[in-house]
């Protein structure tokens, strides 16, 4: 089979070769008759009946001129028999009357009046004493070549059809065996061709002018071309591409390995068969070198590395889908991470968490021997809140109270909801006294802003527990359990304060009082009732913020720190 493929490869370049030297050659056979180079039958009869016509002119002038028509009627048939070129002749005389005619002269001459002879109507004019006598009428047949049917007996034709029949085949001959003589791939011997073939790599041999003289049986089948397609094609001419599909030009080694002499390794390139399979090689290109150490050719090995690229890309694709997987799986433990630890309602963190938390920060201030605070909040009269205007703005008033408590503090701070209206603050790093600045800070603000917010109300106050890491807890529920003592003292002396924890317990005498706001002492407010005295009310509660504000400032400028 491989034998078969190889003598039709021979044998199709050979006969496309022959026929296009037949077609030249028959080319050069008309050119050559129309420059004049080849004898012209048509013109050398035509000169030959001019000259004819012009003696027979003169012969019947002089036979004229004796008078004696009976010897023009013998000379004329005379004529027609020894020439078979002369269909008929007839003599007419100066009046157009027929005197004589031979083979039916009137049917061949037909109705041609013209007195300009041509090739088939020869008119010769007879003299007697200068005037002119008559005409004598020759009627030639054709010339060859003047019609149709007589261009397949032309010379020229029959030439050519000799040319395109015998030539091609004689040609044909010629060319096999020059083929075979200058086959290039004759140079290399053949068990060099069975060592490549053995090659699971492709190989390819190209000469000093990048024409492909071998290459292996691996390479062929990858482009299923035969071998008799590739000799003496460039290698630069099949379909290359860059291994990125970049437009820019195509980085081709084995040229600059035949301009430097040097060996290139590792390029990659991609290359389109005649099928339209794309196949990505690893090429290595080494010289071939003559004995001036100059590169004759180049040996150019191709590694197939397809597949490996689209294991590559189905793996990085996979990888991708992964990665976005966990993506989204991470976000959803975030979600869920959050949902478990926060708070329903408020968005603080639930009490699980921070108490891990709490615990953390309580760890890293003693291991870093850093201040740490507590601050226990608790909304004050929470219960009429809910009794006089129901659960659900009560649960608004929470609300508010864990915004307040956000952003009222930093990142870094803990804001958990205890329970109920009670909400827990751990300060890391803050000293005591800022964390009594923030804790005053929430207790007016979370009053400012239930009047500024509820014009009918509820006007709500919180009662807050201040308790430090330097008052040596043992653990975070113990300073825990010191801010809750310390806001349990604050409801007790008259609540909308905030109370600093002490060893001693001495809160009444050191307690940082505040006045009791308006509304203690009042029975607690119908919603109708606020409604028509909310502008007093509303008067009557600012009033008592600017009071405790400058009892505040009193007892800072008494003591440079705050114990209550």
């Amino acid at each position: 089979m491989d034998a078969l493929k190889k003598a039709v490869g021979v044998l199709l370049p050979a006969m496309r070769i022959s026929l296009a030297l037949v077609m030249l050659s028959i080319c050069l056979l008309f050119a050559a008759e129309m420059l004049g180079f080849m004898p012209d039958k048509s013109s050398f009869m035509l000169e030959s009946r001019k000259q004819i016509s012009e003696a027979l002119a003169i012969q019947f002038s002089t036979i004229a001129s004796d008078q004696d028509p009976h010897r023009i009627e013998r000379m004329l048939n005379a004529l027609i028999k020894r020439n078979p070129d002369i269909l008929s002749a007839g003599i007419r005389l100066q009046n157009n009357q027929l005197i004589f005619q031979v083979n039916d002269h009137v049917k061949e001459w037909a109705d041609y009046d013209s007195q300009k002879s041509t090739s088939t109507h020869l008119v010769v004019p007879i003299f007697r004493d200068s005037e002119k006598w008559g005409d004598i009428e020759f009627k030639f047949a054709p010339i060859a070549g003047e019609s149709a049917s007589d261009f397949l007996e032309h010379p020229s034709f029959k030439m050519a059809i000799f040319f395109l029949v015998v030539g091609f085949f004689i040609y044909l001959a010629f060319m096999l065996r020059t083929l075979k003589v200058l086959d290039p791939s004759a140079v290399i011997p053949e068990r060099v061709n069975a060592a490549f073939d053995t090659l699971a790599e492709g190989v390819i041999i190209i000469d000093e002018y990048e024409q492909i003289v071998l290459a292996n049986n691996a390479f062929l089948k990858k482009i299923t071309s035969p071998m008799a397609a590739l000799l003496g094609k460039k290698a630069s001419q099949l379909k290359w591409k860059s291994a990125d599909d970049s437009t820019t030009d195509v980085y081709l080694p084995w040229q600059t390995v035949l301009k430097t002499g040097k060996s290139s390794i590792g390029a990659h390139l991609k290359l389109t068969s005649p099928d339209n399979d794309t196949f990505k090689f690893v090429i290595n290109a080494s010289p071939i070198l003559a004995g001036n150490d100059a590169p004759q050719g180049v040996l150019i090995t191709l590694d197939d590395i397809t597949e490996i690229e689209e294991r590559n890309t189905k793996l990085q694709t996979m990888v991708s889908m992964l990665e976005e997987s966990q993506a989204q799986v991470k976000e959803q433990n975030k979600e869920l991470h959050f949902l478990a630890t926060r708070d329903s309602l408020t968005g603080c963190l639930n009490r699980r968490a921070f108490n891990e938390l709490f615990e953390k920060a309580f760890a890293d201030a003693l291991q870093n021997n850093l201040e740490l605070c507590c601050i226990m909040v608790d909304i004050d009269h929470f219960k009429r809140v809910n009794d006089n205007y129901g659960h659900a703005t009560g649960d608004v008033i929470i609300k508010l109270l864990a915004e307040i408590l956000t952003t009222n503090t930093r990142k870094i701070d803990l804001v958990g909801r205890y329970g109920g209206e009670e909400f827990c603050l751990v300060l890391p790093g803050l000293s005591v006294d800022e964390a009594i600045t923030v804790a005053e800070r929430i207790r007016l603000r979370i009053k400012s802003e239930s009047v500024a917010r509820y014009e009918t109300g509820p006007w709500v106050t919180a009662s807050l527990g201040v308790a430090s890491i330097l008052d040596k807890p043992e653990d975070p529920s113990e300073l825990n359990k010191f801010a809750d003592e310390a806001l349990y003292v604050a409801k007790e002396s008259g609540r909308n304060r905030v109370v600093r924890w002490q060893l001693q317990n001495e809160f009444a005498e050191k307690v940082k009082t505040a006045p009791e706001p308006a509304e203690k002492n009042l029975p607690a407010p119908q919603p109708e009732a606020a409604k028509e005295d909310s502008k007093v009310s509303k008067l009557q509660m600012r009033v008592d913020e600017l009071e405790q504000i400058a009892s505040q400032i009193s007892t800072e400028l008494e003591s440079p720190m705050v114990r209550s």
